[in-house]
């Protein structure tokens, strides 16, 4: 890890640790940024700027064994406060998870999103999008980070396996695109003064569209066999989330959340149309903001929200600094809108990005208005409220001031993707805008939420074809066939994209808990949970 990291867990007077504690989470942290430099640069510390990680199966076997040390280190430790050992378990269940996924789940020789995901070694959008140094020291780090392109796809080619599961692959082909793109557009607009950065990218282009088609060129070979299967799907859950629950306890949540869910759609529906569902959608759908207005609608659309939250006192925003509404790079354009917020490090650059994803004039005038439809006002408010306020963006606000590095830098998605799950309900109970429009896109959220819950049981224990998937989403979620496969899609490489609704419906368990107590306030339990960071509900709901 940089030095700036080591001077903060040993100086900094937030972080309140024993010295011998504060050195064994710091070589956790080591191990996790060396494997991953990427992960240290998505949390702020740019000491890892510029640097690439080694992917080679001889790396891979070296790091399952630090994990393997770095656990026996810490089953070991006695004489923790409360704090540090609810941290302690927070780490060894990352730790693990890596593990299962490196050792289990084979990821860096079955899954090429290993490779080309989001936040990956391909990924060098830290150094376009934040100002945290002058651009020229930036774009230095960039084109070292471009040097050590050629070591991660040769990495990817010699590790992965002949025959990849083809949802991953068809994914990871569209992302690696997504990438090139991204150094065409994005980056060369910032460097078109910088002759030396703008030669690198030109370079690296190259390789990223050959690494594309080699990945094409793998899927006639491609097999879908993906499912996970009973043991490692409630292992892997376990493990990454702490959540103990059974299979049947989980279909049992997931279908008792889509009843009520449906019952309340169709309700809601009958104040819009009275022909059901379906149309309800069609007439709220004709209320869209222009190619022109969509940003600077959302940006005033999120100024409501956080007005609303500071009046009825639902939670503390520990920040008066807005996030910034921009429209999505191409690396990201999959995406219908994202938050990419700042690392819990970051000191200079601590801006926050809320990404809405923009037509362009090559999508022509039928894909454009389709897509404007879908991203309509109701639907457009009920993702801020996920992505922005009260969702992710003051999550990330009240991380960075968490009480230990522990709780700052990982990220457990039933406590991330839970709780701007369960904004977008919580709002409508506090009375944010009697607006049965707004209702069913939060309505139909939680229904594809659901889906998703149904669809990675279904796909990963109980034999569900990928077709049965699509039909899930089509009839129960109201998904046309398009957004409906690529929903399904998800769910075989994505196989806890339950999540979302898990961690919603984990989290209001944790609120009725807390509301038996004395003296229980809604802004109180608000700030206790998200002061906690993002640490997994079951440890969170111990100090909660």
């Amino acid at each position: 890890m940089g030095g700036s990291l080591r001077l903060r867990a040993a100086s900094s007077g937030t972080l309140s640790v024993v010295p011998a504690w504060a050195e064994i989470e710091r070589k956790v942290f080591d191990g996790f940024f060396h494997f991953s430099p990427g992960y240290g640069r998505r949390v702020g510390d740019h000491a890892y700027d510029g640097r690439v990680g080694d992917a080679s199966a001889s790396t891979v076997k070296s790091r399952i064994g630090e994990i393997d040390q770095q656990l026996r280190l810490l089953e070991g430790q006695a004489g923790l406060s409360r704090d540090q050992d609810v941290d302690r378990r927070a780490i060894m269940a990352q730790l693990r998870a890596q593990r299962f996924e490196l050792h289990d789940l084979r990821e860096p020789f079955q899954n090429p999103l290993f490779y080309a995901g989001w936040g990956t070694e391909l990924d060098v959008s830290v150094y376009i999008k934040r100002a945290y140094a002058p651009l020229p020291v930036r774009l230095a780090a960039l084109r070292l980070h471009l040097e050590g392109y050629p070591g991660v796809l040769e990495a990817a080619r010699s590790n992965l396996e002949p025959s990849l599961p083809r949802p991953n692959l068809e994914i990871a082909i569209e992302a690696t695109e997504g990438f090139s793109q991204y150094l065409a557009r994005e980056v060369t607009a910032v460097a078109r003064d910088h002759p030396q950065t703008v030669a690198a990218v030109g370079q690296a282009i190259p390789q990223l569209d050959a690494f594309a088609a080699w990945l094409r060129s793998r899927l006639p070979q491609a097999h879908g066999d993906y499912a996970l299967g009973e043991a490692r799907f409630t292992s892997y859950l376990r493990t990454r989330d702490l959540v103990t629950l059974d299979l049947p306890t989980l279909e049992a949540m997931a279908r008792e959340d889509l009843e009520r869910n449906t019952a309340r759609a169709r309700v809601v529906a009958a104040r819009i149309a009275a022909d059901g569902i379906p149309l309800a959608l069609d007439a709220i759908q004709f209320r869209h903001p222009s190619v022109e207005t969509l940003i600077p609608e959302t940006a005033a659309m999120l100024e409501g929200i956080r007005t609303f939250i500071v009046d009825r006192d639902i939670m503390t925003i520990p920040s008066d600094v807005r996030c910034t509404v921009a429209p999505t790079p191409s690396f990201m354009s999959w995406a219908s809108a994202a938050l990419d917020s700042a690392g819990p490090l970051e000191t200079v650059a601590t801006e926050s990005y809320y990404y809405v994803t923009v037509p362009t004039p090559d999508w022509g005038a039928a894909k454009t208005e389709e897509w404007l439809r879908y991203l309509n006002y109701a639907v457009l408010e009920n993702v801020s409220i996920h992505e922005a306020y009260p969702g992710h963006y003051v999550q990330a606000l009240h991380e960075r001031g968490a009480s230990s590095l522990t709780r700052r830098l990982f990220w457990v998605q039933s406590t991330g993707e839970g709780w701007a799950h369960y904004c977008e309900q919580m709002m409508l109970e506090a009375g944010y805008k009697d607006d049965p429009r707004l209702e069913l896109a939060q309505v139909m959220d939680a229904l594809l939420r659901n889906c998703r819950f149904l669809v990675a049981i279904g796909l990963h224990c109980r034999g569900m074809t990928m077709e049965d998937a699509v039909r899930t989403f089509m009839e129960k979620g109201f998904q046309t066939e398009l957004p409906a496969r690529r929903e399904a899609t998800r769910g075989a490489f994505d196989p806890l994209y339950l999540n979302y609704t898990l961690g919603k419906l984990l989290i209001y368990e944790v609120r009725r808990n807390a509301e038996r107590q004395p003296g229980f306030s809604l802004k109180s339990f608000h700030d206790r949970f998200l002061n906690c960071g993002n640490l997994p509900i079951p440890l969170i709901a111990e100090l909660v």
